[in-house]
């Protein structure tokens, strides 16, 4: 177990020097003994501050860890087991308010035993306001990076800590709901630690204190640094920035846009992370109406009262995430085999004069205004609804396979199932700086064989991933996936998916975890975000639990890669055909990269280089 520090002193090793300001406490008066005129309350509380040097069980203030300003909120566990008050509450409440009215993230370092029984049920009623808070501060689209100090247990973990987007916990520290004296008697000892957490998927890695202020200060800096999305009110409203991943097309070309570029990406006047939202936490902000910007003339739709996303009292300034409007994507862009080619990472393929156009959906929120023809063509551009966030789109990784395309569908499918292929790790480490992982469904799994999510450093710029392994997805996979995007959709992050699994976990213990549940998760976050996602598909692609992670409309695939609606061999058992008939199946299903492009499925092929980055 690692040494129990008191606040001051995990302050001073998480803080760069100098830099820590602590908060003003909001002055709050006690009656003598507490709310329950609990006997000896006041006689312990002053021992606990002259024992301690503090006032209270919590210290809150702001600080710089490793360059990036954030609202550190420490817990003092030699005052009374560091547990909640009516007082404990104040300060929290202020600390949180004070992150929002200056867009910081949130860093609680926390060690308490849960709320304090001096106090009866206004102490229990604490977890209320703290939990409000943390909602609030999740509107506004700031991360929260919890620390699980010892020991993490009661209310204090099922708020502060688990609520947490991000959740770090020291070696052998206690980690539970229930605290050690309030436990069955024969319970084991070793579910309530801070690795029987990660192990189920509750909290994303165990750090030791030395390493503390370094991953803290790289998860800072990757969800609120200079390269960081700007959260949900970086779009402003009113404005009518076109949406992420949405048809913009020119009339005559019917093209969507060329991932890495977006449709006006990055044009929203969104609040620099870290700047002053320049709103006080209970002043609302509106857009005036009719305020319009880059928008098309006579498209424009203008924002009235009724219309604008200014935040009320109760949401401060960041719109509620099931309000908002949702962007979805719907351009493809395809060219015939005779006209395809392999384009470059950030290039779109697309069809030459002679071939087919790019088909762009009209469906809900393609944004292509009612009389065009399929293609797009002679078509006007239609902004984003407001309060849609402008993210620029994840760069398409380079092939890191051998190039050269398929020449039937199973030559496609076993260069997709080579053992020597490049998977997921390779991808992510030749295109990241540096990256991240987050671990755990929150729901009691985890899946790190089968689904790799996390946040990485690219071009400066933070990026998203979610990443099949090649193996049979697990629920807890599907579900971590979901948990990564909408946490990056809340953060303005765009999203880079990499498909790769001959299908879902389809054994019975799969079925009893959810595994259409958890499927359905993911396409649903896919489908709601406001920020880009870019897929490339690494491998296999197989069926329903492949396309769940898939961008409609900014999907594109390696030479070594196929997507199916099922694997050749199900479908030739379910057609009742003979096992050497498989290999003409694979040719009918039409699952070759070259064949997904011509249908429309995806994008284009990406090329091979030899360069060390994509």
């Amino acid at each position: 177990m690692s040494e129990r520090l008191s606040a001051r002193e995990v302050l001073a090793l998480l803080a760069d020097a100098g830099s820590f300001r602590e908060l003003p406490s909001p002055a709050g008066r006690s009656r003598p003994d507490g709310p329950l005129g609990w006997q000896g309350y006041d006689a312990s509380r002053a021992r606990a501050a002259a024992r301690t040097g503090e006032q209270e069980s919590v210290v809150c203030g702001t600080a710089s860890v490793d360059g990036t300003r954030a609202v550190l909120i420490a817990f003092e566990f030699g005052f009374l087991g560091g547990s909640l008050g009516e007082r404990t509450g104040d300060r929290l409440e202020a600390a949180y308010t004070h992150a929002r009215a200056h867009r910081l993230p949130v860093v609680p370092l926390i060690a308490t035993g849960g709320s304090r029984m001096q106090e009866g049920m206004l102490a229990l009623t604490q977890l209320q306001r703290v939990a409000r808070q943390s909602a609030l501060t999740r509107e506004a689209g700031l991360p929260q990076i919890a620390v699980l100090r010892d020991p993490t247990t009661g209310g204090g973990w099922a708020t502060l800590g688990a609520g947490a987007d991000i959740v770090l916990a020291l070696p052998g520290a206690q980690v539970g709901f229930a605290g050690s004296r309030v436990r069955p008697p024969d319970a084991d000892p070793a579910a309530y630690t801070a690795e029987a957490q990660v192990a189920a998927g509750s909290a994303d890695a165990v750090v030791e204190p030395a390493e503390l202020k370094g991953v803290l200060g790289r998860w800072l800096r990757l969800l609120a640094g200079a390269g960081a999305g700007a959260g949900a009110d970086a779009g402003a409203p009113g404005t009518g920035t076109p949406a992420p991943g949405h048809a913009t097309a020119s009339p005559g070309t019917g093209a969507g846009a060329t991932p890495g570029t977006g449709a006006a990406a990055g044009a929203g006047a969104g609040a620099t992370p870290g700047a002053e939202a320049g709103a006080s936490p209970d002043t609302q902000t509106e857009a005036t109406p009719g305020t319009q910007t880059a928008a098309t003339p006579n498209t424009q739709p203008q924002a009235t009262p009724d219309t604008q996303t200014g935040a009320t009292p109760d949401t401060e300034t960041g719109a509620s995430p099931d309000t908002q409007p949702q962007a979805t994507p719907g351009t493809q862009t395809g060219a015939t085999p005779d006209t395809q080619t392999q384009a470059p990472p950030g290039t779109q393929t697309g069809a030459a004069a002679d071939a087919r156009s790019a088909s762009v959906e009209s469906g809900p929120g393609s944004h292509v205004t009612p009389g065009t023809d399929v293609a797009g063509r002679a078509s006007t551009v239609v902004p984003a609804p407001v309060g849609v966030r402008c993210a620029e789109p994840a760069p398409v990784p380079h092939a890191l396979g051998p190039g050269g395309l398929p020449g039937s569908g199973w030559e496609a499918v076993e260069a997709a199932r080579a053992a020597g292929r490049p998977r997921a790790h390779a991808y992510l480490d030749a295109y990241f700086t540096e990256r991240l992982p987050i671990s755990g469904d929150r729901c009691g799994g985890a899946d790190p064989g089968g689904m790799l999510c996390g946040f990485g450093e690219r071009d400066g710029r933070t990026v998203a991933y979610a990443a099949q392994t090649g193996t049979a997805t697990r629920p807890a996979g599907y579900r971590t996936a979901a948990r990564l995007i909408r946490l990056a959709d809340r953060l303005g992050i765009p999203v880079l998916t990499l498909v790769d699994t001959p299908g879902a976990a389809n054994d019975a213990e799969a079925e009893r975890q959810g595994a259409g549940a958890a499927i359905a998760e993911v396409f649903g976050a896919v489908a709601a975000a406001r920020v880009p996602v870019t897929t490339l598909v690494i491998g296999e692609g197989g069926s329903g639990g492949a396309l769940a992670l898939a961008a409609p409309g900014n999907t594109w695939a390696t030479p070594d890669s196929y997507f199916s609606v099922i694997a050749p061999e199900l479908a030739a058992a379910i057609l009742k055909r003979r096992p050497e008939e498989v290999r003409p199946t694979a040719d009918q299903l039409r699952i070759r990269p070259q064949d997904l492009v011509e249908l429309g499925v995806v994008r284009g092929v990406v090329d091979r280089v030899d360069d060390s980055r994509p």
